[in-house]
């Protein structure tokens, strides 16, 4: 019976992936150009800091934690992720609007996590 319930628990999740990743691509035409970049995060920054994308593009973010786990959230996107120790998330979203988007580690990673922040620029 426990089996059945992590199972199921598994889907579930699984699911809201599905779900998350196609709410961040909500709009975005099939055709739209893609940006690929890599970022890296480590006590207490991210590198590079600021993110420069352009309008329309399907952005594709591989943050990787060099060291401890960090977290990244665009409150404006609705994305918060959590980047495990030394390991490689994936962060995909439409840029739809213009504009400058402050990012930030969304998980207490030490003394300076406050400080540990960026900034996506839309042109």
């Amino acid at each position: 019976m426990k089996y059945k319930i992590l199972l199921l628990c598994f889907f579930i999740l699984s699911g809201c992936a599905a779900v998350q990743k196609d709410k961040f691509l909500k709009g975005m035409p099939p055709d739209a150009p893609v940006q690929n970049i890599h970022m890296t995060a480590k006590r207490y920054e991210y590198t590079p800091d600021v993110v420069l994308v352009k309008q329309g593009t399907h952005v594709i973010l591989e943050i990787e934690s060099l060291d401890i786990t960090h977290g990244f959230k665009i409150g404006q996107y609705g994305i918060n992720v959590t980047i495990p120790e030394k390991e490689k998330v994936t962060v995909e979203f439409y840029a739809r609007e213009p504009g400058t988007y402050p990012f930030k580690c969304s998980h207490f990673c030490g003394f300076g996590h406050f400080g540990m922040n960026g900034k996506l620029i839309v042109e």
